[in-house]
């Protein structure tokens, strides 16, 4: 639970304060009446947020903010007073946001942003631009109020970002004659990788004519700020650009766990597998995904999502599927449809959360797909395939490989492990191999659990490398 220290002089307010923060968050806070009290509590605790006046008695107007930043907190400051000064110093000084103390409801809209803050924690950001230090600038800003912040110095490196993290809310991409990068071009290859409603695209320009602003929102940019702009232009346009709740939530799914369990184990039961290899596939798949770049939040979506890869074998003949023998070129092809009827029968399920149910269909529909382009069903080749389902591919292709099947015997791991570096560049993701092989100690322990020999597990350090 965050903590939050409130420094406010006035009694009253002190009161109303204690009674919505009880009521309407889920926040445990103090309250500080002087400089000495907030300092002396700053030195007890630690608090993410703060909400502060900063005329205090005991104080030099302004001391307040000073002493909060010393401890890594950009307050919100509270406060009677907007004058030049107080703008002016909002520009430059670590302060998250401010609220004026006009009308009644002021101490409403306080914790409305406080919540907002918080909420920004689990909200992807991506700054576009060649430009280091007004990158940096534009990241700070951002990470004041929470926002989780990816940066990108190129179109290829943006592009990347995006099939990685598909968390990405909001993409800012700042245009300028001197940049090499081509801005429309990019938003076109952004647009067909996200839609309108899952990514908003903002383009930061110093250009005011209306051929230029119109491009941007023509290919597809959302909105547009132009340069110079104050930080209150700036946060203002950002909110209008973002959700305004949390991407990853218990629920987000928009299907339980339970649901989600039940056609696994209908999958399971209707292609003989035992009832641990989904849970298998999911954990793998959480952590190659984390080794990948992968936040926890997508990873863990990922993770989710793929025990629902074969839910399209629920229509397949039950004789096919459990067939010992080779299957004849026609049983082939039905056993291939499952792909494209998991995808349909995702899309039904996934109404409610298109953007999950993406990343579940993008895993069911082309989990089979290679490499090299000579997969099913589309014949994607290398990068077109979905992350999400590169990385289920290859998990699926060990645990089939180092179990026994109704088809076969379990391979040794020396021989699971040559197949799969073997078949690097042709049916695998290079990247996606290098980090599995680097990491098999880790993928072996979940191997061993579901064994329920944990007693044989090895030393597990995620690498990267």
């Amino acid at each position: 639970m965050a903590k939050v220290l409130i420094i406010e002089v006035d009694e009253a307010l002190c009161q109303k304060f204690q009674e919505l923060m009880r009521t309407f968050t889920d926040f445990s806070f103090d309250i500080a009446r002087t400089y000495v009290e907030a300092d002396s509590y700053l030195d007890r605790s630690r608090y993410e947020f703060a909400i502060a006046e900063t005329d205090l008695p005991d104080a030099m107007r302004g001391k307040i903010i000073a002493l909060l930043n010393r401890y890594n907190i950009s307050p919100i400051i509270f406060t009677d007073t907007f004058d030049a000064d107080f703008s002016d110093g909002f520009e430059s000084a670590n302060i998250a946001d401010y609220v004026l103390k006009n009308h009644p409801e002021s101490i409403i809209e306080v914790l409305e942003k406080l919540k907002r803050l918080e909420h920004n924690r689990n909200k992807t950001v991506l700054l576009v631009d060649d430009a280091t230090l007004y990158r940096s600038y534009l990241q700070q800003n951002l990470v004041m109020h929470n926002f989780r912040v990816l940066s990108a110095s190129s179109d290829s490196e943006a592009l990347k970002r995006l099939q990685v993290h598909f968390g990405i809310e909001l993409m800012i991409v700042n245009f300028h004659s001197s940049n090499n990068i081509d801005v429309i071009e990019l938003i076109k290859k952004a647009r067909a990788l996200m839609g309108k409603k899952d990514l908003h695209i903002v383009v930061l320009t110093s250009e005011t004519d209306s051929y230029s602003t119109a491009s941007f929102l023509r290919e597809g940019a959302n909105d547009y700020i132009t340069k110079p702009f104050s930080r209150d232009e700036f946060y203002a346009r950002i909110y209008k650009n973002t959700h305004p709740v949390e991407l990853f939530e218990s629920a987000q799914t928009g299907l339980s766990q339970n649901i989600l369990n039940l056609f696994s184990e209908m999958t399971e039961f209707k292609n003989l597998e035992t009832s641990s290899h989904i849970k298998r596939i999911s954990e793998y798949s959480y952590l190659l995904a984390k080794l990948y770049g992968m936040f926890d939040g997508e990873a863990n979506v990922v993770g989710e999502m793929a025990i629902l890869h074969d839910v399209g074998k629920m229509f397949v003949p039950y004789s096919t599927l459990s067939k010992p023998d080779q299957l004849t070129v026609e049983e082939f092809e039905v056993i291939k449809q499952h792909t494209v009827m998991g995808e349909e029968f995702i899309e039904k399920a996934f109404k409610e959360n298109q953007k999950i149910g993406k990343i579940a269909k993008d895993i069911a529909k082309y989990h089979h797909e290679r490499w090299d382009g000579t997969g099913y069903p589309e014949g994607l080749l290398a990068r077109e395939i979905p992350i999400a389902a590169r990385i289920v591919s290859l998990v699926d292709v060990f645990d089939a490989l180092i179990n026994e099947r109704i088809y076969k015997e379990a391979w040794d791991l020396e021989d699971v492990l040559f197949y799969i570096e073997e078949h690097s560049g042709t049916q695998f993701d290079p990247d996606l191999v290098r980090l599995f092989v680097n990491n098999i100690e880790c993928f072996m322990n979940v191997l061993r659990k579901y064994d329920l020999d944990s007693s044989r597990n090895g030393f597990c350090r995620l690498s990267k490398e």
